[in-house]
């Protein structure tokens, strides 16, 4: 069978038409090759969270690259063995512990030997991986690459990965096997009592922390919601799921059909399609500014255009309706609106076309910076193999607004994961070696400050990373200042920056630093970074984490730290110990103004190492006439071939289903 599917892709795309993307890249964007490297297969990049700049790249064969200010170092991070053959075994996953700065581990997801998965972690010591430490292990694995890979560490410090369906079948919803599912364990592997479905000497995965997915290639949480993003690819559709814990995707019931009961896809596409279907007689309807259209026939449910996808209505008989649109409801199963400013009409004939988004969802990551416009913060970008960067912008009630391809390059694209750089920039990692930068066009010259607002805990510090938008004309100095913060809040390092013609695009590093005290006042400050040419100051606001020490009562027996001031008046520096001679140390300030109990640098402060990064995917989807689970790529080159060209053919529905 795995003989013939090239070959047979080939006589495929002989038979019917390929249709693409109308746009090929937006136009506000910029894209650059950053990196190339000799590796056919990448899977996975993430940046090391110690503001050293490095970038790690995860391959199938084991390596672990590292690039450095946009250069391929010699030496990689670590170099496993894996073979590559059909049931592809390698590094799916990666994701760096969100205490690295102090204890260096890098966690790894993989598919071993044997047909079984395994997490482990390796220590970062002088840039090179050493101590290898399993912490999930004797997990099946699966076949033609249905093992999954998606890893993060969500917000309550839990790991989390996705394994796939495991088979090129339909195996049974069952709690006693790991396919399927979202799993949540501690960092050392072992397994948290509160998860759903833990039954301690029972028969189930303790591990299990949701289920019904097919392949999950990618997951990341959401800021500020606590739900896991899941991305989900499968035969008959690429799902985009938030999830809960204990809820159920549907897999391998449902598919994009999910009934009460199931959890539902936020967004969701059919792989490699371009189809087109028409509207009943009178199916065109606008009133009030929203046009319903009315599908003709039981081919396709609107829950497969949902809100957010674009379409392009046409042929319609009256023109007015005609036109490229957002879907923003659905008042019945075969009937979908849009937005639509123009007088009430009624009219038949006409048709949708909704445009190939891709075949399998890759790795994502929810935007947050100040380099793009503001109408990227927070928005959720992923990845499809087939060479696509989607953006989906979300409605005030927190729903799918649009999804956008802002990166086309199917065809041979392959990308597989996404990520923000320290620079604010945005980089594409392709299958095929390739890293990609993406910058907004620029509109002038500006300082790229990241971030923006900070929260630094007493007695520690953070790093702010600083750099230019475009190349100067002159070298430019940039003076940071701040103001507020009654002394609390301070420049470390860093507070004269100079950008060159050389290094405009390498941010420089500037540290911000809270000072210990006794009272448990939230202090806030304001960080002018201002620039020696005409072009705006950039502002970053801080605030203090209080220890929350309580204060002392007035009056309790202090030792005068002075002639006439009691020590313990306002706040108390010690209860039997004198702060000072002949200096009061208690009634402004508190005895540990002066030394800092905290480091100089935090090395944690610029990247989270899980928060906003899926920890793991596989390369590519491969879809079997048995009806069974998408897939990740193996290695062989021509079955890597005819995933790529299945990709690209034009599939009637019908013909799917």
């Amino acid at each position: 069978m795995r003989s013939i599917v090239p070959w047979l892709a080939l006589a495929l795309l002989t038979a019917f038409p390929v249709y693409s993307q109308p746009v090929e890249t937006a136009l506000d964007l910029e894209i650059m090759d950053w990196v190339t490297f000799p590796h056919y297969d990448a899977t996975r990049m993430g940046w090391v969270p110690d503001g050293s700049g490095r970038l790690f790249v995860t391959t199938m064969s084991g390596k672990v690259i590292v690039v450095e200010d946009g250069v391929l170092q010699p030496t990689p991070f670590i170099s496993e063995s894996f073979e590559q053959g059909h049931e592809q075994q390698g590094l799916l996953g990666m994701a760096f512990d969100p205490d690295f700065a102090n204890n260096h581990y890098v966690y790894f997801f993989a598919a071993m030997p044997g047909y079984t998965l395994q997490i482990f972690r390796y220590t970062d010591v002088g840039g090179v991986g050493v101590n290898r430490t399993v912490i999930v292990d004797g997990l099946q694995a699966g076949v033609l690459d249905y093992d999954g890979g998606g890893m993060t560490f969500g917000p309550d410090g839990m790991l989390y990965f996705g394994v796939g369906s495991l088979h090129g079948y339909r195996d049974p919803d069952v709690l006693t096997n790991a396919a399927g599912k979202i799993h949540r364990v501690r960092p050392d592997g072992t397994v948290p009592t509160d998860n759903p479905f833990y039954d301690g000497a029972g028969p189930n995965v303790d591990s299990i922390w949701a289920r019904g997915f097919c392949n999950l290639y990618g997951l990341v949480f959401q800021p500020g919601t606590g739900r896991l993003w899941a991305n989900a690819s499968g035969p008959g559709a690429v799902q985009i799921f938030s999830v809960s814990p204990g809820e159920h995707g549907g897999w391998p019931d449902y598919e994009n059909n999910q009934p009460a009961g199931y959890l539902s896809p936020v967004y969701s596409y059919m792989p490699g399609t371009n189809d087109q279907y028409p509207f009943t007689p009178t199916g065109a309807v606008r009133q009030n500014g929203v046009a319903t259209f009315t599908m003709m026939g039981d081919d396709l449910e609107s829950s497969w255009y949902r809100k957010g996808a674009r379409l392009l209505i046409r042929d319609v008989e009256d023109p007015s309706f005609n036109g490229d649109f957002y879907v923003t409801g659905h008042p019945s199963s075969r009937s979908f609106t849009v937005d639509q400013p123009e007088p009430d009409a009624v009219s038949g004939g006409g048709r949708l076309r909704r445009w190939p988004e891709g075949d399998f969802s890759m790795g994502g990551m929810f935007y947050e910076g100040t380099r793009f416009p503001a109408s990227y913060s927070s928005n959720y970008l992923y990845t499809d193999f087939r060479g696509m960067l989607h953006r989906i912008r979300f409605a005030v009630d927190g729903s799918v607004a649009t999804d956008d391809i802002i990166i086309n390059r199917e065809g041979g694209g392959g990308f597989v994961d996404v990520s923000k750089g320290p620079d604010g920039a945005l980089y594409v990692l392709s299958y095929y070696g390739v890293i990609l930068r993406v910058t907004p066009t620029p509109e002038g010259q500006a300082l790229i400050v990241s971030p923006s607002d900070l929260v630094i805990p007493e007695g520690e510090t953070q790093t702010v990373m600083v750099s230019l938008a475009m190349p100067p004309l002159v070298d430019v100095w940039v003076k940071v200042a701040v103001q507020g913060g009654e002394g609390d809040l301070s420049v470390v390092e860093g507070g004269s920056l100079r950008f060159t013609l050389e290094n405009w695009s390498v941010p420089q590093f500037v540290t911000l630093g809270a000072a210990q005290d006794a009272d448990a006042d939230v202090e806030h400050a304001s960080f002018t970074f201002t620039p020696t040419q005409d072009f705006p100051v950039v502002t970053v606001h801080a605030r203090t984490e209080e220890d929350e020490v309580p204060e002392e009562p007035a009056n309790d027996g202090g030792v005068d730290g002075g002639a006439e001031v009691d020590a313990g008046t306002v706040e108390d520096a010690g209860t039997f110990e004198d702060a000072g001679t002949l200096e009061d140390a208690g009634t402004i300030e508190d005895a540990g103004t002066v030394e800092d109990a905290g480091t100089l640098v935090d090395a944690g402060a610029v990247v989270d190492a899980g928060s906003t990064k899926d920890g793991g995917t596989v390369p590519v989807h491969m879809e079997d006439e048995s009806g069974g689970c998408s897939a990740g790529a193996s290695a062989l080159p021509g079955v890597l071939a005819w995933w790529l060209l299945s990709g690209l053919v034009w599939r009637p529905l019908r013909a799917r289903r």
